[in-house]
């Protein structure tokens, strides 16, 4: 196993990971907030064959990261060389308004900070500064009706705007995850109209919230994986046709038909 501490200083860049072992080896990399549980800002199983150098981006960061990378097959095996360069962050030349930039002084702060938080089964209330903006934190979210679990992450109500969000599903996503998601529910109500979609358009709230985390520069296999992940829950052939526009509009993105790289 490896492991050490990276002073990253709540700064944002791009990580080149570069790995050396003996043979082929797969291995699962990690980066989380120091000392905090449920703080991961990476966390990805990569397959070296003596030696495999892989980016990272950070967006945003902890004042301290904690960095593994361990042998799946082997937890005792310690022939791991990690070696790591800090390099610019590459993002896009994206168009926020300031509802957006608004949303995201909430939208990462909990993110980061959401997964050693207590959350309640009423809801404990986050909010911006101006209390334009709320997101209430339950443990489980549950359907007002009936009591019943509900598979959903997180939701938005319509009107109100207010979202809500379940720990026991973030708890087991990543930081870019927990954003992508965010930006998701925020998408519909505050996104969906301006581009004449209605409210509960679920592929516009899709694209509209990949274009502002993409352009921040968090990872697309973040982005990817927390949606199958919700997908898998509900296999309908109008998720699948999400997920194949989804993939799409990510592949267009990245050779820049939506924005410049800066």
């Amino acid at each position: 196993m490896f492991s050490t501490k990276y002073n990253s200083n709540n700064e944002q860049f791009t990580l080149l990971i570069s790995f050396k072992c003996e043979g082929k080896k797969t291995l699962r990399v990690w980066a989380e907030d120091f000392g905090k549980k449920n703080s991961k800002y990476v966390d990805r199983c990569v397959t070296v064959d003596g030696q495999r150098s892989v980016y990272f981006n950070f967006p945003v960061s902890p004042k301290n990261l904690f960095i593994g990378a361990i042998n799946i097959n082997d937890i005792k095996d310690d022939d791991i060389e990690v070696t790591t360069i800090k390099t610019p962050l590459k993002d896009y030349n994206i168009w926020l308004d300031q509802n957006t930039k608004e949303f995201l002084d909430l939208c990462i702060p909990f993110s980061q900070a959401c997964g050693f938080e207590n959350a309640t089964p009423n809801g404990r209330l986050f909010s911006d500064d101006n209390g334009k903006f709320n997101i209430k934190f339950f443990d489980i979210i549950r359907d007002y009706a009936t009591g019943k679990i509900l598979q959903t992450p997180a939701r938005i109500g319509h009107k109100s705007g207010r979202i809500e969000v379940g720990k026991a599903a973030f708890d087991k996503y990543t930081i870019p995850m927990r954003v992508a998601i965010l930006l998701h529910e925020f998408s519909h109500v505050y996104k969906n109209p301006k581009t004449n979609l209605e409210i509960s358009n679920e592929t516009g709230a899709d694209i509209n919230a990949l274009y502002i985390y993409l352009g921040l520069g968090f990872s697309k296999i973040d982005a990817i994986t927390v949606y199958a992940n919700v997908f898998l829950k509900a296999q309908t052939k109008g998720n699948v046709e999400r997920m194949r526009k989804i993939m799409d509009y990510i592949n267009k993105f990245e050779q820049e038909d939506f924005a410049y790289r800066k």
